[in-house]
């Protein structure tokens, strides 16, 4: 029978330890809180927030009468009505659910194409970008200025990062400001499963974007870090295409 009672009880929403609590005070009768809680083995502050919630939600019916105040829980067959209710409600939700199914589908869609944006700032906010262009798998392609990027960050960390890719074999296209540093980087291009071409002298800029599944991340190093990573399939094949087109055009 407390099988029934459990069952019941959760499909109308309550939670283990209230149920625990319902049940114990079901086979002991009218009890005190302190003799519930010591049976069903709960702890006793949360065993007076359990009663009170219980109480407020007409599942336990307070007794004044005796000398200390008791808790019985409602019979089985208003337990019937309450659960017969839910069902009821149950049932109107599914067919608002149903009769507008179209116009949420069609929300869900659009916010599905909706770009994520988040944003960082910092050291730790540059590392948090590049734990996450690690975790793809597929090729990576950036737009970088060396000597703006060593300005900022040190050697140890640009080069943990190098080493974490390789070791994930992820595959790189780089697009860089035509400069010592970034001549530097393409010498070691095999090495580091890289392949590096520089951009007309007279572009310059000191952001770099890394573009890698369906995100795009965006580094400033000018002043200070910050960093912006957008998700969005649409955003992500425009970035793409550009750069593609710009690798192609180059020598």
């Amino acid at each position: 029978m407390d099988k029934i009672i459990r069952d019941t009880l959760a499909d109308l929403g309550l939670e283990e330890k209230e149920i625990r609590f319902f049940i114990t005070n079901n086979q002991l009768g009218p009890s005190t809180i302190n003799e519930i809680t010591r049976i069903a083995k709960l702890e006793r502050s949360t065993a007076y927030l359990i009663a009170q919630h219980l109480i407020e939600n007409g599942y336990l019916i307070e007794d004044y009468k005796s000398y200390k105040k008791t808790l019985t829980t409602i019979e089985p067959k208003t337990l019937s009505r309450m659960l017969a209710n839910r069902q009821r409600q149950l049932g109107r939700h599914e067919r608002q659910l149903q009769e507008n199914l179209a116009e949420l589908e069609a929300l869900h869609k659009s916010l599905e194409i909706r770009p994520r944006v988040r944003t960082y700032e910092g050291n730790k906010g540059l590392i948090a970008i590049w734990k996450d262009i690690l975790e793809t798998s597929d090729e990576v392609l950036l737009w970088t200025n060396q000597e703006t990027e060593k300005n900022i960050f040190s050697d140890k960390y640009h080069s943990l990062f190098i080493s974490e890719r390789i070791k994930k074999k992820i595959l790189m296209k780089v697009l860089a400001i035509n400069n010592k540093k970034a001549k530097l980087l393409q010498k070691t291009d095999v090495k580091q499963l890289r392949k590096t071409k520089f951009l007309p002298k007279n572009v310059t800029f000191s952001a770099e974007t890394y573009i890698y599944g369906n995100k795009v991340a965006i580094l400033d190093y000018n002043k200070e870090i910050i960093g912006v990573i957008l998700e969005s399939e649409q955003i992500v094949k425009s970035h793409r295409a550009i750069f593609e087109m710009t690798w192609e055009n180059l020598v």
